[in-house]
């Protein structure tokens, strides 16, 4: 069975770019954290909540990666996609392809690893690792269809 994936698509803008004309390697790691939020709205998940009684759930980053092999430029229309690779008993692991479109074909620019955590946050700030919500395991295991939208 294939991994659940999510895409969205967007362009490079201006200000994404270095002193080269460049799309900036930070951008990459935004992008996948764009996509990935995006994918859980598409589901009706939240990122982050606070509870009644002040305590916080959200996903903080334990591992990210991103391999480069072609430059973006602004105005580059870029797809970037997500597929599931692990849904641990507390954490999500993504991979992500970057793809520019290069007169009407996809051409693979960059790809990327990023493993996520679900934590509790008390009051204190004390985070420890909480387990996968079910909706989320859902989602993310293939139980609930692909909801990808270009933004």
């Amino acid at each position: 069975m294939e991994p659940p994936t999510f895409t969205i698509t967007r362009r490079v803008e201006f200000h994404e770019t270095d002193a080269a004309g460049l799309m900036h390697f930070s951008n990459f790691y935004r992008w996948m954290e764009v996509c990935e939020h995006e994918w859980f709205r598409s589901a009706g998940l939240a990122m982050m909540d606070v509870s009644a009684d002040g305590v916080r759930r959200g996903w903080p980053r334990r591992h990210a990666s991103c391999d480069f092999l072609r430059p973006l430029r602004c105005g580059d229309l870029v797809r970037v996609r997500a597929a599931s690779a692990e849904v641990g008993a507390s954490s999500l692991t993504y991979d992500f392809v970057f793809e520019k479109n290069r007169a009407g074909r996809w051409t693979e620019v960059a790809h990327g690893r990023m493993t996520t955590v679900h934590v509790r946050q008390d009051s204190t700030g004390r985070m420890e690792a909480e387990s996968t919500p079910a909706a989320v395991r859902a989602v993310f295991t293939g139980a609930v269809p692909d909801q990808s939208r270009p933004l």
